[in-house]
């Protein structure tokens, strides 16, 4: 049992040094000009909400506050929770009105019943139309598409929140007891691997159906160089690795391990001059911005 768990340290370990090392190795790609003759500019945010503060109201809601002071043109929020006929938690119309800035929207819920809605939110600087759904078998997971009019042109947003791994309280038991004993850590993270790469291809099936340049972003609760990571990425550039000027790549951390699991990518025409990750710590992920022309 030792020795498994000697193996599990050094995956962990290494899991960290591959995203180090992805920062450190493109640290002379990320210093990017701004091409003189781009006509467009978009900023973009992702962020994994972790149930929007665990559906806290305005005023104390964390994340709300964060995203008002955020210069974002459009925020694209995954694990998105409001609650319905409760008082005591952030409501629909709450949310909403938090973001008058954002004249465009677009509410995606997974789960959706008498109690709570669940899902994917965008709100937007620019028109929003085309809006649909990217349906695989997952409980509480989807990925939301609609298109964006910037100025006479078409951009398609993709906004995922793939299978989670659910493992945070199995990860603690594991670094807490020094033992698998009885954990089901192992399996859990085979399975949800397997359940994310059929969900990742049928994504990348409609990216590089797309007429139009793409967007694609969210938690794909996948690290970088996983065959997840790689079928979405098809064609597509990282706009961390182009444009994050070394910033470390972190995008969750609990207990001391930080993964990169949630991105922006785009389409080759759309060029990645700005990436950041804010150390925000409202969620268990932090949200990640990019500027991008063309």
């Amino acid at each position: 049992m030792k020795k498994v768990l000697c193996f599990i340290c050094l995956i962990l370990v290494g899991i960290m040094l591959s995203s180090l090392w992805l920062c450190m190795s493109h640290k002379s790609m990320s210093m990017k000009s701004i091409p003189s003759d781009h006509q467009h500019s978009l900023t973009i945010l992702t962020y994994n909400t972790q149930a929007m503060n665990m559906a806290t109201k305005t005023p104390e809601n964390k994340v709300i506050s964060y995203l008002q002071q955020t210069k974002a043109d459009v925020l694209c929020l995954q694990e998105v929770l409001v609650k319905k006929n409760d008082n005591r938690h952030l409501s629909l119309s709450e949310l909403k009105a938090a973001f008058p800035n954002y004249p465009y929207t677009y509410y995606d819920f997974k789960v959706y019943n008498k109690y709570r809605q669940f899902g994917n939110v965008v709100f937007s600087k620019y028109p929003l139309f085309n809006k649909h759904t990217i349906r695989y078998d997952s409980r509480s997971n989807i990925t939301s598409c609609c298109d964006i009019a910037i100025q006479g042109d078409t951009l398609r947003l993709f906004i995922n929140h793939l299978e989670s791994n659910k493992i945070k309280e199995d990860l603690d038991t594991v670094l807490l007891t020094r033992s698998l004993t009885n954990s089901p850590l192992l399996e859990k993270l085979r399975s949800a691997g397997e359940i994310r790469l059929q969900q990742a291809r049928i994504v990348s099936d409609s990216i590089q159906a797309s007429p139009h340049p793409s967007v694609v972003v969210g938690d794909f609760n996948a690290i970088p160089l996983t065959r997840t990571y790689l079928n979405m990425r098809k064609g597509l550039n990282d706009c961390f690795l182009l444009s994050s000027n070394g910033q470390l790549g972190f995008t969750w951390v609990h207990k001391g391990i930080g993964l990169r699991i949630d991105y922006i990518l785009t389409s080759p025409q759309l060029t990645p001059v700005a990436f950041h990750i804010d150390h925000n710590k409202a969620s268990d992920h932090y949200p990640c911005r990019a500027t991008i022309v063309w």
